[in-house]
């Protein structure tokens, strides 16, 4: 029996459009760009997760409904620390690039809706948290929490939409280009190129931290709070900018309403020169896969080796004396000190091969 294309046209369109959708569902699930779904990547065919925090914003709830309702212990706040897989299966990161206070402060009480279960939070804070500037670097907002339960609107984002298509894509364009993985190089500047601080620094999100302070008590939740490790270089340029003693000034006002573990002080880790030898960041603000697992067990740990705790009667001799350490630090490195104070936004992009990937 001959098979009339003509006759049954529109079936074959139908199968054809469907295999299609089906396509684009696994491409996206199996290059998984924004690292959801937490495959091993292969190398040379989606390790570089470039776009793990891009559209980050328009997946968090998604992402909270998948790979946390079972969790009862949750990292939240600014991307600084993920996971890299190594941690127990109790322990989530729930994270937001350029990490908004209003946002977090959203985010753990939609986090506690989809799961009640939540008995502990780690919120990393940090300057630039703080600074109004960057308002124009985010290009996607949290949206509203819809349902706890996944949503077809949840599915679209994950599997069908064109951003989550076109992150694969390039994902793959940028694994097959770079067979290297990112973690093979260091960007010194990229950090620092596009911050320009130009305009006034504001307090009020501290406030916040009372608010989320107090939705945690009530929901018998503990918080803790931590401020983000930063390289040495990331404190000369707060320094360079005049930003350092409201970097300085706002670290106080927290410690005025809680306690919290300050990773950024000066250490072994944070202050060895972003060359080919460093182990320990990829840049100036995001610690390499080593330096981060040390710092999450730090902080789950009960005894803490490099967070220090501040607290309101402690804070400002500790503050002095990172003061003290910067400025020695600076006049013992003036030509890096001049270097910093040089860089442009192009620098953002240019970047040494580690030593241990030649």
């Amino acid at each position: 029996m001959n098979f009339d294309i003509q006759k049954h046209k529109d079936i074959i369109l139908v199968v054809t459009f469907v295999i299609f959708i089906l396509l684009i569902m696994l491409l996206n699930y199996v290059v998984d760009p924004y690292y959801i779904f937490h495959q091993k990547p292969v190398n040379g065919f989606n390790h570089e997760k470039t776009f793990r925090y891009a559209n980050k914003r328009t997946n968090t709830y998604s992402n909270i409904k998948l790979n946390g309702l079972n969790k009862d212990i949750v990292f939240s706040g600014n991307c600084l620390l993920y996971n890299d897989g190594t941690f127990d299966k109790n322990i989530a990161f729930f994270t937001i690039p350029v990490a908004k206070i209003d946002e977090v402060s959203n985010l753990i009480q939609n986090m506690y809706k989809i799961n009640p279960k939540i008995k502990k939070i780690y919120w990393g804070l940090f300057y630039d948290d703080f600074y109004n500037e960057k308002s124009q670097e985010v290009t996607d907002f949290l949206p509203e929490l819809d349902s706890k339960y996944l949503t077809l609107n949840d599915i679209i984002n994950l599997f069908f939409s064109w951003n989550t298509t076109k992150y694969s894509l390039l994902t793959i364009k940028d694994s097959l280009k770079n067979k290297e993985s990112l973690n093979s190089f260091i960007y010194p500047y990229r950090e620092l190129a596009h911050k320009k601080y130009d305009k006034p620094f504001s307090f009020d999100g501290v406030n916040k931290i009372s608010d989320v302070m107090e939705f945690c008590k009530n929901n018998n939740i503990e918080l803790v709070i931590y401020y983000s490790p930063i390289h040495v270089s990331k404190k000369i340029d707060l320094y360079n900018k005049k930003q350092w003693e409201n970097n300085i000034l706002l670290k106080e006002k927290i410690a005025n309403i809680t306690d919290f573990y300050d990773y950024s002080l000066f250490n072994k880790y944070n202050s060895t020169p972003l060359d080919e030898s460093n182990r320990y960041y990829i840049d100036n603000i995001h610690p390499d896969t080593e330096y981060n697992n040390i710092l999450v067990k730090d902080l789950l740990s009960k005894d803490k080796k490099i967070g220090t705790l501040i607290t309101s009667k402690n804070a400002s001799s500790y503050f002095k004396k990172d003061t003290k350490e910067l400025v020695e630090f600076m006049s013992n490195h003036k030509e890096l000190v001049e270097s910093l104070k040089k860089v442009k936004p192009e620098d953002a992009k240019y970047f040494i091969r580690r030593k241990n990937a030649l």
